[in-house]
């Protein structure tokens, strides 16, 4: 595990596994989102055993409404890209909002809980392969509006529903595999 700055004062943990990278964007830093969210850790656990480098980090302090937070994303995702060939983004609820405002940079896109809006940001659509990964009984976001925001993204898409809450309580392992599984599976 290498501990590093990414840019002038992002603080990122990145461990190099492969020739391609994931960038990892963690939920809302103001409800403790952080590069060692539990989902995130098993996700880039997974990743590893595919041969994947992954970069987590920590958006800046203070809060800047998701604007300056996708700025964060943006720096780490280029960082990746001047050592990788392949990047894919994936981001976990607030982070999916991140995510999806840089995907057209990046190579694919995973999408776990995604948000229509938060804060001044808005879910976008891109053009790259996509993994859209809904909760069936999540709390925050209804099955039926995320139904609705997983069709409204374009194809290449392909939707997972699992059956647990918006912190996928119980399924850490089964969410990372469908990652992992997903990724691997792009050319």
């Amino acid at each position: 595990m290498s501990e590093i700055i990414v840019g002038s004062a992002i603080r990122a943990t990145y461990i190099v596994r492969g020739t391609r990278g994931a960038l990892l964007c963690p939920p809302h830093p103001l409800m403790g989102g952080n590069r060692f969210d539990v989902r995130l850790e098993r996700i880039a656990a997974e990743l590893h055993k595919i041969n994947y480098s992954t970069l987590t980090f920590d958006y800046r302090t203070p809060f800047r409404g998701g604007v300056g937070e996708i700025e964060d994303a943006r720096s780490c995702l280029l960082y990746l890209k001047e050592r990788h060939d392949f990047v894919a983004v994936i981001g976990y609820s607030f982070g999916s909002v991140v995510a999806s405002n840089i995907a057209d940079e990046a190579d694919a896109l995973v999408l776990i809980s995604p948000l229509k809006r938060v804060n001044e940001i808005e879910l976008r659509d891109s053009n790259v392969p996509k993994l859209i990964i809904i909760a069936r009984y999540d709390e925050i976001v209804s099955f039926k509006e995320s139904e609705e925001i997983a069709e409204r993204l374009s194809e290449p898409k392909k939707v997972v529903v699992l059956d647990t809450d918006h912190f996928y309580t119980g399924m850490y392992l089964e969410l990372a595999k469908e990652i992992a599984e997903f990724l691997a599976g792009i050319q």
